[in-house]
């Protein structure tokens, strides 16, 4: 299917990332279109303000110099980090839903970090950043199974740490990510720690949250099942669609980089055809 999904003659080899995972779950058929590369995910300016702020803290925490030996130092190296990531993922933007413009998105952005300075730095003491591993998870006669994937912090307090910069406060909805968050299965596994922690900086003027979510042998054999599953539906490249699902955000003009060739299509149809 593609340099993730491929038979080396003798064996499947699937190499999975968490996200490869969630895209998966959201809608079968539109990971399909994406990974044979039919259609090409949309970079949006929500994300992209992401990475600019994943970018300063990882730099803010490279310098080793501490919240408390140097403060004004440190939070300057912080800024700037911000504003030469944000100058470098903007060209790489194809859809503006949700700041609409640079200014807004340096104002939201600084706003977040600064409240990752004043609520969440004090607090860390960081081992190692942006760790990434690439994992045997199983192998056998049919097929080789690897999970790719970086974790953001290695701490000494905390264990495996996640940044968020997302709109909405994503802690208020703790009890699905205990349920079903794949992310901190997948990262707790890797890297063989019995939790995950994500600090979210979520909204427009510097809030932030917390919360850790826990992991066990019963959620590493429940993703192992789901993973098996998803292997042998791309193992079976003769299907011409996998499974629809439209009962999310995901599936919509908006959001959705196949909608024109899938449920828009529908729809315009049935418009043209009521004139």
């Amino acid at each position: 299917m593609n340099d993730k999904h491929y038979f080396d003659g003798t064996k499947w080899i699937h190499i999975w990332h968490q996200s490869d995972l969630k895209k998966f779950e959201m809608c079968p058929e539109q990971a399909r279109l994406l990974w044979s590369g039919v259609v090409k995910d949309k970079q949006g300016d929500g994300a992209a303000l992401g990475t600019a702020c994943h970018y300063a803290v990882e730099k803010t925490l490279e310098i080793g110099t501490s919240y408390e030996d140097d403060p004004d130092y440190v939070h300057s190296v912080l800024m700037e980090a911000f504003n030469q990531g944000l100058e470098d993922v903007v060209p790489t933007i194809d859809t503006w839903h949700s700041y609409g413009s640079v200014e807004k998105m340096s104002t939201v952005g600084m706003n977040k970090l600064d409240g990752w300075w004043e609520q969440v730095c004090p607090q860390l003491q960081a081992e190692q950043m942006e760790v990434s591993f690439e994992k045997v998870w199983w192998e056998d006669s049919e097929r080789k199974v690897i999970m790719r994937g970086q974790v953001d912090l290695i701490d000494s307090g905390f264990g495996l740490v996640d940044w968020k910069f997302p709109k909405q406060d994503y802690t208020r909805k703790k009890g699905e990510y205990e349920r079903w968050d794949v992310q901190a299965t997948t990262y707790c596994w890797a890297m063989d720690y019995p939790s995950m922690t994500y600090f979210v900086m979520h909204g427009n003027t510097g809030g932030v949250s917390s919360m850790t979510i826990e992991r066990d042998a019963k959620d590493f054999l429940f993703l192992r099942r789901k993973i098996e599953a998803a292997c042998r539906l791309v193992e079976a490249t003769d299907l011409e669609s996998w499974s629809l699902n439209d009962a999310g955000w995901w599936c919509s003009e908006k959001w959705a980089p196949c909608w024109q060739i899938c449920k828009g299509k529908h729809q315009q149809a049935s418009e043209d055809a009521n004139g």
